[in-house]
């Protein structure tokens, strides 16, 4: 019991010192930043692909987070993120609600409400709803600034929608750090 007290005593110590690193906290050297509360329904509103898969921006590096950013995406049952890498951040997702074949690497795994993907930088990666409801993710990147992309490739809800050519995705892609397997 004397040795895995010591393990957690340790451990809280050196979790205590990852995050008063001045290179690691969440804003990084922005002293006015007092941290952000983001309810459910909050956020920016963005619509993908085909105009129905909505994503929400909700911690953003224009929100003044530069460590990391989180957003939330809804899309149907057959609709599919396409298999990628991004060459600057790790991403993580949790799947909130639905099921669908998530790729990894060279991999596919099931994934239902619940399941925590982390997805280093370098990785291919993708989702496939493969269930009957929409799959409801949270998913961020580390460091923040990827959520640009969104903003770029989507139309905030309100505006007319256009659907882009995968073509056009890539060069947006590209610009972001990102690059789609073909």
């Amino acid at each position: 019991m004397n040795s895995r007290r010591r393990f957690l005593q340790h451990g809280g110590l050196v979790a205590a010192s990852i995050f008063t690193q001045p290179s690691i906290g969440f804003s990084q050297g922005k002293e006015e930043f007092g941290g952000i509360v983001s309810n459910d329904e909050d956020g920016e509103v963005l619509r993908l692909r085909d105009g129905t898969a909505i994503v929400r921006i909700k911690i953003s590096k224009l929100k003044g987070s530069n460590s990391m950013s989180f957003l939330s995406e809804s899309f149907k049952p057959g609709d599919a993120l396409p298999v990628h890498k991004h060459l600057n951040e790790d991403e993580f997702i949790f799947m909130h609600r639905g099921s669908g074949l998530l790729t990894l690497g060279d991999k596919q795994y099931p994934v239902k409400e619940g399941a925590v993907t982390l997805v280093p930088k370098g990785v291919w990666h993708g989702l496939q709803n493969t269930g009957t409801e929409n799959i409801e993710m949270r998913f961020g990147y580390t460091p923040a600034g990827f959520e640009g992309f969104f903003r770029e490739v989507g139309f905030p809800v309100g505006e007319p929608f256009v659907r882009r050519t995968m073509e056009q995705r890539r060069a947006i892609a590209k610009k972001w750090g990102m690059v789609y397997r073909d």
